[in-house]
């Protein structure tokens, strides 16, 4: 879950600085990933329409460039050719993204080579390219963090002014003030939208009750986790968690103490589970934990550890609250739904076993996990 941040997991884990938080951002994020990044996901739509309308306007502003240098002020040679497999790459870049829905030149690679031949062209006494560098740095609020975007956006300013020179004209220097106070502004509002998108996303993906993610989440995980481990051989489990004699809670102490029983169980295994792995509710008492490169083995331990920290837990029911895990890991699994049917076997094996205990399915062949024999070279 993503709204505990103060994780104790159950294996061990690093603490991440703040550079290293910086670092993944920029190096690490899937908008960074060419070519072989999904993005169906739906925290990625709205990034993703930014990105369609800022290749639009990408195309636009370099051909421009290769326009005016050919036909109105001729421009060196080296800056043409440039320009022109620029707006090579990113019309192809356009036309990978419209019809595969996948990165063909990461965002923040094609945004930062498109300023800088706006840059460079400026430099060189292209007239039209002031119009183009505001709207592209406004682009920076939509494809990157905050603070990247802030950085970037200072340093491209910075370089414009010396390009163009502090000897100018006042009405020039006050044109340059607006258009930057546009930007700042326009980096308010996109990081208010942002702000406002996600926390939309967030009540439409998670539990009211207990903070969980919903059902409606799970599939497209469970789906990314079982691609992962086609194509890479990545490891991941699923464990289902059931609280043991559920409705006598509700029927002997109300459904009030039910849901507080639900908050507990969730609030204990958020705290227990890397900010990687993910917990969902099915509804009512079920509950499904996805551990990300946890195989049957790690998923096991982490399992019984929940189960022993669960009836340990103190509750106002005054009686123990127990709860039967089952364990399958993705190696089992032909699609999503086989998935989660399986782990739902395994739980049930669970609670007809005597409840109160863990179950992890095993294999009884071994497993064609598909993996691809060429990984992509930026792998």
């Amino acid at each position: 879950m993503a709204t505990n941040e103060n994780k104790h997991p159950a294996y061990d884990s690093t603490r991440i600085s703040v550079w290293s938080r910086l670092k993944t951002e920029i190096f690490q994020s899937d908008f960074l990933a060419p070519m072989d990044v999904d993005l169906q996901d739906v925290q990625f739509t709205r990034r993703v329409s930014v990105y369609r309308l800022m290749l639009l306007l990408m195309l636009t502003s370099v051909g421009t460039i290769v326009i005016e240098s050919l036909l109105f002020a001729p421009l060196t040679a080296s800056i043409i050719w440039v320009s022109l497999l620029g707006w090579l790459l990113l019309a192809a870049t356009a036309l990978w993204l419209h019809r595969h829905s996948r990165i063909l030149v990461p965002p923040i690679l094609a945004l930062g080579f498109n300023i800088g031949i706006v840059l460079w062209a400026s430099a060189m006494g292209a007239s039209h390219q002031t119009l183009w560098l505001f709207p592209l740095m406004i682009g920076l609020a939509g494809l990157l963090p905050t603070s990247v975007a802030l950085i970037i956006g200072m340093t491209t300013l910075c370089i414009f002014m010396w390009t163009e020179g502090l000897n100018r004209e006042p009405q020039e220097l006050a044109q340059t003030a607006a258009l930057f106070a546009t930007w700042v502004i326009s980096l308010a509002v996109m990081r208010l939208m942002t702000h406002q998108a996600d926390q939309l996303a967030d009540l439409a993906l998670s539990d009211p009750l207990t903070g969980a993610y919903n059902r409606r989440y799970m599939q497209p995980q469970a789906t990314r986790s079982l691609a992962d481990y086609q194509r890479y051989a990545r490891l991941s489990s699923l464990l289902m968690v059931d609280i043991d004699h559920f409705k006598l809670i509700n029927d002997s102490f109300g459904h009030a103490e039910g849901d507080r029983v639900l908050k507990a169980i969730v609030s204990l295994i958020d705290n227990r589970i890397r900010g990687v792995d993910m917990l969902f509710r099915l509804g009512g008492e079920e509950f499904v934990i996805l551990l990300t490169e946890a195989g049957a083995l790690t998923a096991t331990k982490i399992a019984e550890e929940l189960r022993i920290s669960i009836s340990k837990m103190e509750t106002t029911v005054g009686r123990r609250v127990t709860v039967s895990i089952g364990v399958c890991d993705v190696t089992l699994a032909e699609s999503a739904e086989d998935w989660l049917t399986k782990v739902d076997e395994a739980m049930y094996t669970a609670k007809q076993q005597g409840r109160n205990r863990v179950y992890t399915l095993q294999s009884t062949s071994t497993p064609d996990a598909k993996i691809s024999s060429t990984l992509p070279i930026w792998r």
